[in-house]
C-alpha cells in the first residue's frame, strides 16, 4: 500500500471511529474503486490472519479495527467490488469473530 494509501486508511479509520458513517461513505464513495479494494483487503488480510492463527484475544482487544475492517468489507460486497464469494467468505470471517466475542463474554 502507498503511503497516500495508508494515509487515507487513517483518515477512513478517524471518520469510523468517530462514528461519521455517512462522511464515511461520501469519502469511500468519491475514492476510485481499485484504492477502496487495496485498502479493504489490505486491513482484512490483517483480521484473516489473526483469525487463521486463531489470535482471538487480540480480535477482542482490537474489536473496532474489526469493525471498520468489516465496514469497509460490506461496503466492497454492496458497491460489487469483490466477487459474492469473496463477500461472503468475508461475511463468514466476521461472523466466527463475532461468535467468539460474544461467547467470551458470556464466561466472564
Amino acid at each position: 500500500m502507498t503511503e497516500e494509501m495508508n494515509n487515507l486508511n487513517t483518515d477512513l479509520k478517524e471518520l469510523f471511529v468517530e462514528n461519521k458513517l455517512d462522511e464515511l461513505t461520501e469519502k469511500l464513495d468519491s475514492t476510485e474503486k481499485e484504492t477502496v479494494l487495496t485498502i479493504t483487503n489490505y486491513n482484512y488480510g490483517i483480521i484473516k490472519g489473526y483469525l487463521d492463527t486463531e489470535k482471538f484475544d487480540l480480535l477482542r482487544q482490537y474489536v473496532r479495527f474489526v469493525a471498520f475492517s468489516s465496514f469497509l468489507c460490506e461496503y466492497a460486497g454492496n458497491k460489487q467490488l469483490v466477487d459474492a464469494s469473496v463477500y461472503q467468505s468475508m461475511e463468514d470471517s466476521f461472523k466466527t469473530i463475532l461468535t467468539f466475542i460474544q461467547k467470551s463474554r458470556e464466561n466472564s
